[in-house]
């Protein structure tokens, strides 16, 4: 399956994280080391709306293309978040969106699309993490991450995207080396 099958189900799984943040929770660490969960929250609404404009096709803003300038934790972001994660699923889930490149030519948009998939689950990850939830990814979303992670995975690290990778024994879950392949610690706890 192709990373556009799996955009709603992983949107689908995170809701109820997102929903289930409380204000207590927001000075929390989480698996991102320089980030607590109100930098997640913040960091995921710029983030999910960048993408969601590349797949709809839609400029990027100027003075802050990937949305992460400001601060955009407003009483109401669980409700904004929930919405932008459907309206990025809605904006990816057309098959022009995966056509051409973006950005003025400098990446396919297949790669911005399969680095969405992966961006919203791993800091959905830390999302739940860090406010003390789970959450369960479909089995066929997550070996897609993983298919994502083996092919850009490495220059995501060299820009800085992903952390130093994390081994994980052979036998770990798909979910776990998705993890370690981005730098994180799948046995994380605060």
């Amino acid at each position: 399956m192709s990373t556009r099958e799996h955009l709603y189900s992983v949107v689908a799984s995170l809701q109820p994280v997102v929903q289930g943040v409380s204000a207590q929770d927001l000075g929390a660490p989480t698996p991102c080391a320089e980030f607590d969960v109100r930098t997640v929250a913040n960091h995921m609404l710029g983030t999910v709306e960048a993408m969601r404009r590349v797949g709809a096709g839609e400029p990027l803003d100027a003075q802050d293309p990937w949305g992460t300038n400001g601060d955009n934790v407003r009483e109401q972001w669980r409700d904004d978040l929930s919405r932008k994660l459907t309206e990025f699923a809605d904006a990816w889930s057309r098959t022009d969106a995966w056509e051409g490149d973006a950005l003025d030519g400098a990446m396919p948009r297949r790669v911005i699309g399969d680095m969405g998939l992966v961006e919203v689950m791993l800091h959905g990850w830390d999302l739940a993490r860090g406010s003390g939830q789970e959450v369960q990814y479909d089995d066929s979303a997550i070996e897609r991450a993983l298919e994502v992670m083996d092919e850009i995975g490495e220059q995501g690290r060299s820009q800085g995207a992903f952390g130093p990778e994390v081994e994980v024994p052979d036998d770990a879950s798909p979910f776990a080396k998705v993890l370690g392949k981005s730098g994180r610690d799948p046995e994380w706890t605060a």
